[in-house]
């Protein structure tokens, strides 16, 4: 065995015990993705040919410094809106999709002009990276409580995995199609495939233990930040609410 093969065997076992943080020239990437990871022909989604494709952010509605949900008066007083995001800074840093290497999505301040906070709505009930539209999100280990929200792989619709992609955000506006059981989880991400209880997606909160693997139990996040866990529905949590802001 040469020495740079013996170089790249220890570094993989090496890496995930030394701290890395989510900035571009610290973040650990493994493996790369494929080449075709920034391109969104997928199926018969095309983004070139959408004409209904726009960027969204998914804002908080829980105001984390009062433990209460936000109100109009706390924007004006200046405090922090978070927003959906990755735990890595930079779209480059985007890895492979490797079981224990997932990349979570966080819940992290909003930051003008940071292209890693806009999303898409789909098809299929998904909801696509805008920045890297081959990674949608994703409940890791499946769409049970407790496990937390990543991104990952776009599966193809007929996959069966596609139960833990597809996930039906709850719009509070008036005619929503209210013969459907899950109409009242209002600005809530339902997760409709998880036939055994209703789930939410919920934000994490200060203090409260993160769900850690190989790819990010070393990972220093710049800022504070907070996972997404599915949840037991509650159509009155604020921890469970998300607005759409079209960009």
């Amino acid at each position: 065995m040469n020495i740079v093969a013996c170089v790249l065997i220890l570094s993989a076992f090496v890496q995930p015990t030394l701290s890395f943080t989510s900035e571009y020239d610290s973040y650990v990437v493994p493996n790369p993705p494929y080449p075709n990871v920034y391109t969104a022909n997928n199926e018969n989604y095309v983004r070139e040919k959408c004409v209904t494709c726009c960027r969204v952010l998914f804002a908080s509605e829980y105001n984390y410094v009062d433990d209460r949900k936000f109100i109009d008066d706390d924007d004006r007083k200046g405090i922090t809106r978070y927003v959906m995001d990755t735990e890595f800074d930079d779209k480059r840093s985007v890895r492979q999709y490797e079981d224990s290497w997932e990349q979570n999505i966080l819940m992290r301040p909003l930051k003008q002009g940071n292209e890693l906070q806009y999303w898409e709505f789909a098809p299929y009930k998904m909801y696509i990276s805008f920045a890297i539209p081959r990674r949608v999100h994703d409940i890791r280990q499946g769409a049970e409580p407790g496990n937390t929200l990543i991104i990952w792989d776009k599966k193809p619709p007929l996959d069966i995995e596609t139960k833990n992609q597809r996930f039906v955000y709850v719009h509070p506006y008036d005619g929503y199609p209210s013969t459907e059981f899950y109409s009242i989880y209002k600005q809530h991400f339902y997760i409709p495939f998880q036939t055994s209880y209703k789930l939410c997606y919920q934000t994490r909160i200060e203090g409260e233990k993160r769900s850690t693997w190989a790819g990010n139990k070393k990972l220093v996040v710049i800022g504070k930040s907070f996972q997404i866990k599915a949840n037991y529905c509650d159509p009155y949590e604020p921890r469970q609410m998300f607005v759409p802001v079209f960009a």
